[in-house]
């Protein structure tokens, strides 16, 4: 029976309601806005999904979406404008990280799920998919496609958790693949981060393309590429010839009802404001609590837009480079700056309806109440900052006004700038370097770069979080976590806690003191998301990351 994700914001409420321990509270609110949200009508009741045939095919959809250097496909942490609409995976997830075949036969009832076949106690995993697949180009996709394409990944691009895990992928004939682990995936979420974390790419159309998927995208899914200008616009058409006809086998998520989808690439919220009001965008994702007034029920513009509201899962953090190339490298230094947040103000900040955390932990995931965070004595624990405090661990790393580069990416930009504020005012020499994605990325990997790290890391529990952040195997040299720290005894500790017996609450209370003792990271809220959409959208549908499918989305006919 087919099960299709309604996205209702009481569900989503409910959830991170019953997630928290005694330890998470909503912020009070800096104005009438909660208030507003709670009354707001924003999503229909559709328990099951929506009937296909009633569905309305939408003309265009506008999207604002902060820019992007390149349509690339490749990577774990890949977040290409229009990925899950134009690539497909073998498995992808829905939004609350349930796993569904979609390249994969679920016609075939494998052994171990859908698809798949496994003995148990071993490395080898083998994929059935279906013999009809077809890319953008007409060509077909295979089982040698499937190897290639992870392969390719897993030699030449960033694989956060795979390296000396993913031994091999190779194809056993054209509708069979074959996954050679380096032993039985039985730690948390480990099988899902390879098995739903790679686009799966013809070999030839990777081959024959000019930029190599840079400047285009060819993949399987319901929308193609038309056309792309760097630091303007990405246009998507619907995909006719799709290669999945059986209509009791597609998803929600496959779904094509907008015969066009256009991403505006807009950095500044504000300019995604005013091109909301002015109608030239549709669509705008993530924005945060203080721009979304004039839509609420009651604004100037509610009768255009619905605002959807929920709760995210990403961590949002500090991150020193630890490396003996930054000034970060003294624990003194990163105690100092760590020292000088203020959560609480951070928070207000940002518009007051984000939630300060007590750890490198968020309430959303089943995991969090297992430790008692806010009941330990830390950093990332007081109320307010101390600047005696702050001064004496500064002398005590003999700091004398070095520049520090406070590294982050576009999407951080608000919370960036109050982070330099705070720093700059108890006398550390910070300066924000703000960045696209690609970029940040690339700069993250120098040592000798950076020095603060703001960003923001999700899993599908706690201690994948703090797997993908910490793990030594999201790095080339697989010695060093990507912030460029070397502790065995912590990397030893994190992977007892990911594993399926070390996964306890005494273990991740052990990495956690250990953390904060050597002031390796800092935890500074999650948050709540407001996706503000059209009017005339009655079902809205996200994917694996939360990531907006606006094409999967049904919409109301224009009334006559």
């Amino acid at each position: 029976m087919k099960k299709y994700l309604a996205l209702l914001l009481a569900l989503c409420m409910v959830f991170a309601l019953a997630a928290c321990g005694g330890d998470s509270k909503e912020p009070e609110p800096t104005s009438n806005l909660s208030e507003k949200l709670g009354e707001q009508d924003i999503q229909k009741e559709m328990q099951e999904g929506p009937e296909q045939e009633e569905t309305y095919t939408r003309d265009r959809v506008v999207l604002a979406w902060n820019s992007v250097t390149s349509l690339s496909p490749w990577g774990t942490r890949n977040s290409t404008p229009g990925n899950y609409e134009v690539y497909e995976m073998l498995y992808e997830c829905d939004a609350n990280g349930e796993m569904y075949p979609l390249l994969a036969d679920a016609t075939y009832n494998g052994n171990f799920m859908p698809g798949c076949d496994h003995e148990k106690g071993t490395g080898v995993y083998t994929v059935k998919i279906y013999d009809y697949i077809k890319d953008h180009k007409g060509r077909p996709v295979t089982a040698h496609d499937v190897a290639y394409s992870y392969m390719y990944q897993l030699n030449n691009e960033s694989t956060s958790g795979w390296k000396d895990n993913l031994l091999n992928v190779e194809a056993e004939d054209d509708t069979t693949v074959v996954f050679t682990f380096a032993q039985d995936q039985t730690n948390v979420g480990q099988l899902l981060n390879i098995l739903c974390r790679c686009f799966i790419v013809n070999e030839e159309s990777h081959k024959e393309s000019a930029s190599a998927l840079a400047n285009e995208m060819i993949g399987t899914g319901p929308y193609k590429f038309k056309s792309y200008t760097s630091g303007s616009e990405l246009i998507l058409e619907r995909n006719e010839d799709y290669w999945q006809t059986n209509k009791e086998l597609r998803r929600q998520e496959q779904q094509a009802n907008v015969e066009t989808i256009v991403y505006k690439f807009i950095d500044e919220a504000s300019q995604k404001v005013i091109g909301l009001k002015t109608g030239e965008i549709d669509f705008a994702a993530v924005m945060s609590a203080k721009d979304i007034e004039p839509f609420l029920d009651g604004g100037e513009f509610a009768d255009r837009f619905n605002v959807f509201t929920y709760p995210q899962k990403f961590v949002f953090n500090l991150a020193p480079n630890c490396s003996d190339q930054s000034i970060m490298g003294d624990i003194n230094m990163r105690l100092a700056v760590f020292n000088a947040i203020d959560q609480d103000a951070l928070v207000a900040a940002l518009g007051g309806t984000d939630t300060r955390i007590y750890s490198y932990a968020s309430a959303y995931y089943s995991d969090f109440d297992w430790v008692d965070y806010k009941s330990m004595d830390n950093y990332n624990t007081r109320t307010s900052v101390d600047p005696d405090v702050v001064k004496g661990y500064l002398e005590k790393a003999g700091y004398k006004g070095e520049k520090v580069i406070l590294l982050s990416t576009n999407s951080l930009t608000d919370a960036t700038n109050v982070i330099e504020g705070m720093l700059l005012a108890q006398g550390i020499n910070v300066e924000a370097k703000i960045l696209d994605d690609p970029s940040a990325n690339a700069l993250l990997a120098d040592p000798a770069g950076w020095d603060i790290m703001v960003g923001m890391m999700a899993g599908d529990y706690n201690v994948t979080v703090w797997q993908h952040g910490f793990s030594y195997g999201n790095t080339p040299t697989g010695d060093r976590t990507m912030y460029h720290l070397i502790d065995d005894e912590w990397e030893d500790l994190l992977n007892l806690c990911i594993s399926e017996d070390g996964h306890t609450p005494e273990n991740m209370k052990a990495w956690w003191e250990h953390c904060v003792e050597n002031a390796y990271a800092m935890g500074l809220y999650t948050s709540n998301a407001h996706d503000i959409l059209p009017e005339d959208m009655t079902y809205y549908v996200r994917g694996d990351k939360l990531t907006p499918l606006t094409g999967a989305s049904t919409y109301a006919a224009p009334k006559a």
